[in-house]
């Protein structure tokens, strides 16, 4: 996957229109996360409005077509897992967003889940298989971040993190449990904070 990260950079940095802002899908469920009902209204209209508008003005734009950069958003449950090599995905990208849920409620996501295709076939949870198999290889794989922020396995939601150090990538940590309007601030002040910083160093150049 380091490879695969590194060529698609590679391939889309400097390409014509890389800056233009493409259509935004209004809804942000995944079919694995047993969504409620309502999903797409978790954040109210004006909670948006002021978000977006709080983009343009930290960027110095006045619509979202002006804006300087697009992103690209490479989704994966291992980004940042523990590497000895330190050749973790996720330090092959700009910055990083670690958004984790709590135990119990990875644990009710899960086993609410049924069965479903693999490429292996069809698959089903046996009993005890989270508690056995997923928690303890969770916990496994990202004993550096959860070293740094402990309340990624603590049975309880705290504020937001800021950005720290993980294999040489800037790593935002943020819980869905809390509101979701307190996780995309978070999200969205990372890729600012990143394009700050790049912006800073093509002044010094």
């Amino acid at each position: 996957m380091v490879q695969t990260i590194q060529s698609t950079r590679k391939q889309l940095e400097g390409l014509p229109g890389c800056g233009k802002s493409v259509e935004v899908h209004s809804s942000f469920a995944s079919q694995w996360a047993n969504p409620q009902k309502d999903v797409n209204s978790k954040l109210p209209p004006k909670a948006l409005d002021s978000l977006r508008n709080t983009v343009l003005h930290r960027l110095d734009v006045e619509s979202t077509e002006e804006i300087p950069f697009s992103l690209i958003l490479v989704d994966g449950i291992l980004l940042f897992y523990d590497d000895a090599n330190n050749e973790s995905p996720g330090a092959e990208c700009d910055t990083g967003l670690f958004i984790y849920a709590q135990y119990e409620t990875l644990k009710q996501r899960r086993e609410a889940r049924s069965a479903y295709v693999t490429k292996d076939g069809i698959w089903e949870d046996p009993p005890g298989y989270f508690d056995s198999i997923v928690w303890p290889n969770f916990v496994k794989y990202h004993s550096n971040l959860i070293a740094a922020h402990p309340e990624i396995t603590d049975r309880k939601v705290t504020s937001a993190g800021g950005q720290k150090s993980a294999h040489e990538a800037n790593v935002a940590i943020c819980s869905s449990d809390m509101p979701f309007k307190d996780t995309l601030e978070v999200c969205v002040e990372s890729i600012l904070g990143e394009w700050n910083r790049r912006q800073q160093i093509q002044a010094q150049r």
